[in-house]
């Protein structure tokens, strides 16, 4: 199945901007809906069969070209 990303939101330039819900983006589009935590959008991802799952490494480094900006996390 397809990667996810766990992304925080809003969108922010600046990592001292506070984090709202977090989203989970399959194929460049939102799916699930907004979570509480990043372990609740993560534990979504990994019920569906998404795989791998992607979480921002930081808040304000959310660029999915970027191997740097995410982490791994096992389901």
């Amino acid at each position: 199945m397809a990667a996810a990303y766990v992304e925080h939101r809003p969108h922010a330039s600046s990592e001292h901007v506070a984090t709202s819900h977090y989203v989970v983006i399959v194929d460049e589009s939102l799916v699930g809906g907004n979570f509480t935590t990043q372990a609740d959008a993560k534990k979504y991802a990994c019920d569906e069969g998404y795989s791998p799952v992607h979480v921002a490494r930081q808040r304000h480094l959310q660029d999915r070209s970027k191997p740097a900006h995410w982490r791994v996390d096992p389901c």
